[in-house]
């Protein structure tokens, strides 16, 4: 990487800052989970040095500006893991998976957070943001007792959104809209699923399935636009019973 951006290396690379690149560790991110969704290993370990490069892409330029290196970076979170992990590198005892992550954000908290959500960067997607939110304040104990009990708040949530729809209330009905979305989110944790993942692999599906009715469609000479709502239906029952046994 030092050499890519030496004066005789490579013209684009030295041209290039961290805005520049950031659209670039966006992509190779994504790239990364598709390969992990997909199980494929040889694709996930190409992608995660695509995805390296990106960090060591950042450090050679902050080397350059004398503001920290490489070696920097691992030692920070190297010190970090030890910080936040006093029950393997200390003689702190905890009893599960849930002590740790309680004892995790009081460590954060120490270190300087101010907030128990503050961590929680303001541009993440908006699925994994709630996400993220309902995690974080359940370490500190604000959150449902069970899956019961949210899948019961989805129930009300769609209730008040449906209500909101009946009044014709715009203001309300994107209210209510988002609270459902926030509620199912935090769902994803009950059941041991990302909510982002989940619906990555749902959009997936749906891409598979209608692509699969639209060559139907073109191989039986059918009018896209003039399909009736049953013919879709029909349509997207075979594709997704095709799917299945596939």
């Amino acid at each position: 990487m030092a050499k890519l951006r030496a004066p005789d290396g490579c013209p684009w690379d030295r041209e290039q800052g961290y805005r520049d690149i950031a659209a670039h560790t966006l992509e190779e991110t994504y790239e990364t989970l598709e390969a992990i969704d997909r199980g494929d290993f040889k694709a996930l370990k190409e992608e995660l040095g695509d995805l390296l490069l990106q960090i060591l892409f950042y450090a050679q330029i902050a080397t350059e500006e004398n503001r920290f290196g490489i070696d920097e970076v691992i030692e920070g979170i190297s010190a970090k893991l030890i910080h936040r992990h006093p029950h393997v590198f200390g003689d702190v005892r905890v009893s599960d998976s849930d002590e740790v992550l309680k004892n995790w954000e009081f460590l954060k908290k120490k270190e300087g957070k101010k907030t128990v959500l503050g961590g929680v960067p303001s541009a993440l997607p908006s699925l994994l943001k709630a996400f993220r939110l309902g995690e974080k304040s359940s370490r500190v104990g604000f959150d449902w007792s069970d899956a019961e009990g949210i899948l019961g708040k989805v129930e009300e949530e769609s209730r008040e959104l449906r209500e909101a729809k009946e009044s014709g209330d715009p203001d309300a009905i994107d209210h209510e809209y988002g609270d459902l979305l926030f509620t199912l989110a935090n769902l994803g944790r009950f059941l041991g699923l990302d909510p982002e993942g989940s619906l990555r692999r749902a959009s997936d599906r749906f891409i598979a399935r209608f692509n699969s009715m639209e060559e139907k469609i073109s191989q039986s000479s059918m009018d896209m636009k003039s399909l009736t709502p049953q013919q879709w239906d029909d349509l997207w029952k075979d594709a997704k019973s095709a799917a299945e046994k596939g």
